[in-house]
């Protein structure tokens, strides 16, 4: 049974946007809560946290996710990452704000390699920031759980009025096929992989995670993982049994 929360209109911050991913939100006693758009991404959100844990990722290096019944409607609840003299500076809003112009344009035109190298240098010039790793991490759990949804506003740097950090790695719900209308429960996981496509820089993952694997601090577990999910009931479809064909395909 999912704990249940009722919480008042008055503390909604987004219920409309221009991400695909957009969900309504609300900012409550300095806990996020997201109700699900697609149906499924607060499951995702916390399978996608019990993978870092699992994994013995650093748990300051990514934001925890739990499901929750969010006014009837299911969920999920996190900590917010940001403290009260801190500001979270998203790539898109940063870049928009210094030259003018969106980064997905601007990286659009580049081959996805030379893409990823312009923003990195980017938010080293103007941050003193080295994203090099949060963006290898972020990419090899994208990879792993094929989140969907990993556009610019979902890629940042924290400001606490001195000096920047990256952020937490954050935002995994449109993940294992969530929200893709493509999706064919009746064809084989490989067969489904086929369609679900990256963003940010290739809509390849295995580009975006090979390109800079060697700098990443996560690698999953795929042992232990395999373990979690088996105690789940994995005969009807699921974002679990999802998860455990992936891993099984993905087993040297």
């Amino acid at each position: 049974m999912l704990p249940s929360i009722s919480i008042g209109p008055e503390y909604l911050v987004a219920d409309s946007g221009t991400s695909d991913g957009t969900q309504i939100k609300y900012l409550y006693q300095n806990k996020w809560y997201k109700v699900d758009r697609y149906g499924g991404e607060g499951a995702c959100e916390e399978l996608a946290s019990r993978v870092l844990d699992i994994s013995g990722y650093d748990p300051s290096k990514y934001v925890a996710y739990e499901q929750v019944i969010i006014n009837g409607e299911y969920g999920c609840v996190s900590e917010s990452f940001v403290k009260d003299n801190e500001t979270f500076q998203t790539i898109y809003r940063l870049h928009s704000n210094i030259l003018g112009r969106d980064p997905a344009a601007v990286t659009a035109k580049m081959d996805y390699d030379d893409a990823i190298e312009y923003i990195i240098s980017f938010v080293k010039k103007y941050t003193d920031v080295d994203i090099t790793e949060y963006l290898a991490d972020t990419f090899v759990l994208d990879a792993f759980i094929l989140n969907e949804d990993r556009h610019f506003n979902n890629l940042g740097v924290i400001f606490d009025g001195d000096s920047y950090r990256p952020a937490p790695i954050f935002d995994n719900g449109k993940s294992l096929f969530t929200g893709n209308s493509k999706f064919d429960p009746n064809k084989s996981i490989s067969e489904n992989k086929r369609i679900a496509f990256a963003k940010a820089f290739s809509g390849d993952f295995s580009l975006n995670m090979k390109y800079l694997q060697t700098h990443a601090s996560f690698v999953p577990d795929r042992d232990r993982i395999l373990k979690n999910l088996s105690s789940y009931d994995l005969n009807a479809d699921s974002i679990y049994r999802r998860l455990y064909e992936l891993c099984q395909m993905n087993m040297p």
